[in-house]
């Protein structure tokens, strides 16, 4: 077994599993400067350990009573160039969770919102205890979630994707899994662990290079591979909800929202 320490992401490789764990329980695991730069690496250290053969599995995990609760907003109305990099980072991160050769597991307890959510969306199988939510509750300070909308389409299928990126609506897991971006829900986080680890076990008896070329097939079929319909416009997607980030209208909604919430209202 090995693991590294990093203030806000922990990473554990045993076996053939790399564990990655959000670890800033005290902000419910909201995405900082500090958070993205240790996930990155995470991310690449897991993406590496595939490449050696060394990991056929990646679980993504937050500490505490969060997966992730989306982005770290203080930041941003300090800075208004922030939320633009944010966006790009998460678009990046969600890419490369999606083509990584790896089966990539999503344990998830708590708010998994907005780009808490599009990491989920973005992951192969999702375990979620049954008082997780899940959603992007993002238009009220103007921003769009079209960064995800490329694996959350997939996931979800049209009909669905359209109306919880739309909506903003927070649903729960058993309504998420009807929607088809959860596939387990259990009654609490032991619960959750034991089906996580369930599920490992089952993987890593199958055939290391049956289970890769089929996450690279599904890929090319529902289209998120970087030459499908939806992969191939990754960085559009990208690019557009980035340059949003700098319109009046969200920097506008972004101030009131944050102004109101500061004064408690």
């Amino acid at each position: 077994m090995s693991s590294s320490e990093h203030p806000l992401v922990h990473t554990e490789s045993e076996g053939r599993t790399f564990t990655i764990t959000l670890n800033n329980a005290a902000m419910r695991n909201a995405m900082s400067t500090a958070m993205f730069d240790g996930l990155e690496v995470a991310i690449e250290r897991a993406r590496a350990s595939v490449k050696r053969d060394e990991t056929l599995i990646v679980i993504l995990r937050g500490a505490g009573k969060a997966f992730c609760s989306g982005f770290n907003l203080a930041e941003c109305v300090n800075d208004n160039t922030m939320l633009e990099q944010f966006v790009r980072r998460l678009g990046e991160l969600s890419s490369t969770l999606r083509s990584m050769p790896a089966i990539v597991i999503a344990q998830v307890q708590g708010p998994a919102l907005a780009g808490g959510c599009a990491i989920v969306a973005a992951c192969d199988i999702v375990c979620a205890t049954d008082s997780a939510t899940f959603g992007y509750p993002v238009h009220r300070i103007g921003v769009s979630p079209a960064v995800s909308l490329p694996t959350l389409m997939a996931t979800m299928g049209f009909g669905g994707a359209r109306s919880l990126a739309l909506s903003g609506e927070i649903i729960d897991a058993q309504r998420a899994k009807v929607l088809g971006l959860v596939q387990f829900v259990e009654c609490d986080e032991s619960a959750l662990a034991g089906r996580v680890a369930a599920l490992v076990d089952a993987l890593l008896l199958k055939g290391p290079q049956a289970l890769r070329a089929t996450k690279m097939w599904l890929n090319q079929i529902d289209g998120t591979s970087p030459q499908g319909f939806l992969g191939s416009r990754v960085h559009d997607t990208i690019d557009a909800t980035a340059k949003l980030c700098g319109e009046n209208e969200v920097i506008s909604m972004l101030q009131d929202y944050w102004s109101k919430r500061k004064g408690g209202s």
